[in-house]
């Protein structure tokens, strides 16, 4: 089984691992895909396109976000990006950044040895660390790939701020309390017909103020530049970002799990027609139980993503794999031949 371990404590070994199978996966030309085009940047192609996905049924969906979804379909998106990662370096996995260690994401994570440093102020392009546009030769670690140079943003995955991996923004309230965050793991909020789960997933993606403010949202803003818009994971933190997002579901399926003795994983997701406290409607397709999530539908026809022909080109096929369902990804220790837990 594959061990997501804290960006905080992992070892050296651990760090250089994944760094590496970053930085090759950034220089792999993606087969199938137009000249420039690395598998890496496939991935941040994708994460653009899942805002507006036209359905079978005429709809533009968006897959990913602001709804219940957005908790299983990033997990299945982190676990496709950890096995592309392992085809570049045996035994990578994602570490997670605990955003209530700041002192350990500080002197470990965000240094010149892991992801760089963090910008106070405006956006500016990183000064320091592999992740920059050109990375000097004196400056390169001993597991630098031959022929790599820095790390590139494509010129179609910009969102406004340059070829160089931009950080910095102004006035984010960060870091969430090792408190907020251990009320969101056990948050249940009784309420007549709503499922606990509506409430944990809204905290966790937007945030609330008298629960966790600082969440998901909070973090992609407080690191601002490349990782504030929609290609996001141009910034490797994203990957980082995200595995906490998931670790803080598996610890409140864990948490649920416990209290409801004889309960599974899927008593602790919404029934298909239940309706939203939020809206009053079902969950869009895509987002229940027994939805495929885009783009894993098994080559089913009917879905396009809504998005210019020239990213729709950048995207990658997984027609020839099965399709992934909500309920598939419940369970992270059953999700593959391996599944993975949190050190």
């Amino acid at each position: 089984m594959d061990i997501r371990e804290n960006a905080a404590t992992i070892s050296d070994a651990g760090r250089d691992r994944y760094l590496e199978a970053v930085i090759r996966l950034k220089h792999r030309q993606a087969a199938g895909a137009p000249a420039g085009v690395s598998v890496y940047d496939q991935f941040v192609a994708l994460h653009s396109a899942v805002f507006a996905v036209q359905s079978p049924a005429g709809d533009v969906v968006n897959f990913g976000h602001w709804n219940i979804g957005f908790c299983p379909w990033h997990r299945q998106y982190l676990r496709a990006f950890e096995k592309a990662l392992q085809t570049e370096v045996a035994g990578t996995t994602i570490p997670y950044w605990d955003w209530a260690d700041h002192v350990g994401a500080v002197n470990r994570l965000f240094t010149p040895a892991f992801v760089g440093s963090l910008t106070a102020g405006q956006p500016a392009p990183l000064a320091n660390g592999v992740f920059r546009r050109s990375v000097p030769a004196a400056e390169r670690p001993s597991w630098w790939p031959a022929g790599a140079t820095g790390f590139r943003i494509h010129a179609r995955l910009q969102d406004g701020f340059g070829a160089a991996l931009q950080r910095g923004s102004a006035g984010v309230a960060w870091p969430p309390t090792g408190a907020q965050l251990s009320q969101l793991e056990r948050l249940t909020i009784a309420q007549q017909g709503a499922h606990p789960l509506w409430f944990f997933w809204m905290v966790l993606e937007q945030g609330h103020p008298q629960i966790a403010a600082a969440t998901h949202n909070q973090g992609h803003n407080f690191l601002g530049g490349h990782m504030s818009g929609g290609n996001s994971p141009n910034d490797p933190v994203f990957w980082m970002h995200h595995a906490n997002v998931d670790r803080l579901w598996a610890k409140w399926q864990e948490g649920q799990l416990a209290a409801h003795a004889g309960s599974t994983h899927r008593d602790h997701w919404p029934d298909p027609g239940e309706l939203s406290p939020f809206d009053g409607r079902t969950a869009p397709q895509g987002h229940r139980l027994d939805d495929d999530m885009w783009p894993w539908v098994g080559g089913a026809a009917g879905y396009a993503a809504d998005v210019p022909a020239a990213i729709r080109a950048m995207l990658p096929d997984f027609a020839g794999a099965p399709a992934v369902k909500v309920r598939d990804v419940l369970d992270t220790t059953a999700m593959d031949a391996t599944g993975y837990r949190y050190s």
